[in-house]
């Protein structure tokens, strides 16, 4: 997965590495990766596997699965998993990296029925290669839970720093799929809230560090945005929730 080559300037520590950075995300972002959670439920499986797992903040999440693979590409992160208690479900790819064709094959090896893919497909200059390969691994009738990004607009110093290539639109997605034999289960918005935060913070006051403030405010927010989006889909999100079942 691909991240800036500056990546201890978006942390609020000077130097700090990339491991580091998850460690103090993960802290705080507890609330908001089980609200990601809930919202492709009814879509996973009992095989599941994880592309840009970071640091497994989802392994807690799925303990309870069959198995649940592990993908990364950064080395750091890789040998931090390595020092993870694996003797439950959880098993770290031996390929990193979804763009390789040895990935494809450990989704098949495997037989994974769930990918899920948060925050990941915005890092990856080839998101077709990658969205390709997803779907050549996983089972018939599996479903892929993709997390992205949304409104290219708020683009800004944020996304820079993190490294993403872009940020998706609704019609983008749907473009990178279809030629692909899948169907489109679910595509709509997320976190209509924090995509004015975003706006702020990486447009207007051009922040080029993620503050650990920030996710302390997001977490605290997530309980009453959650429960509001659960009625009422907004027309337009921080982020895209998109879930494919293969054909």
């Amino acid at each position: 997965m691909h991240k800036s080559a500056k990546y201890d300037m978006h942390n609020s520590t000077p130097n700090e590495s990339r491991v580091e950075f998850y460690r103090r995300w993960s802290a705080a972002a507890g609330p908001y990766f089980k609200w990601q959670a809930q919202l492709i439920s009814d879509y996973v499986g009992e095989r599941v596997a994880d592309v840009g797992c970071g640091l497994g903040s989802f392994a807690e999440i799925y303990k309870n699965k069959e198995i649940f693979l592990a993908f990364d590409s950064d080395e750091s992160v890789r040998e931090e998993l390595r020092k993870r208690d694996n003797t439950g479900n959880f098993v770290m790819a031996q390929s990193g990296n979804i763009c390789d064709e040895e990935s494809v094959l450990e989704l098949i090896e495997n037989s994974i029925d769930t990918i899920i893919c948060f925050n990941t497909l915005e890092h990856i200059a080839d998101d077709e290669h990658a969205a390709a390969n997803m779907v050549k691994g996983i089972q018939s009738g599996g479903h892929i839970c993709i997390i992205v990004p949304a409104l290219q607009f708020i683009y800004g110093t944020l996304d820079v720093f993190d490294g993403h290539y872009r940020r998706y639109s609704k019609k983008r997605l749907l473009n990178l799929v279809e030629n692909l034999p899948v169907n489109v289960e679910l595509l709509h918005y997320m976190n209509m809230i924090g995509s004015f935060g975003w706006f702020l913070k990486s447009r207007i006051i051009k922040e080029k560090k993620y503050k650990s403030e920030n996710f302390k405010i997001n977490a605290a927010l997530v309980p009453v945005i959650s429960v509001l989006e659960r009625w009422i889909k907004p027309p337009f999100g921080l982020s895209l929730v998109f879930v494919l079942r293969k054909l």
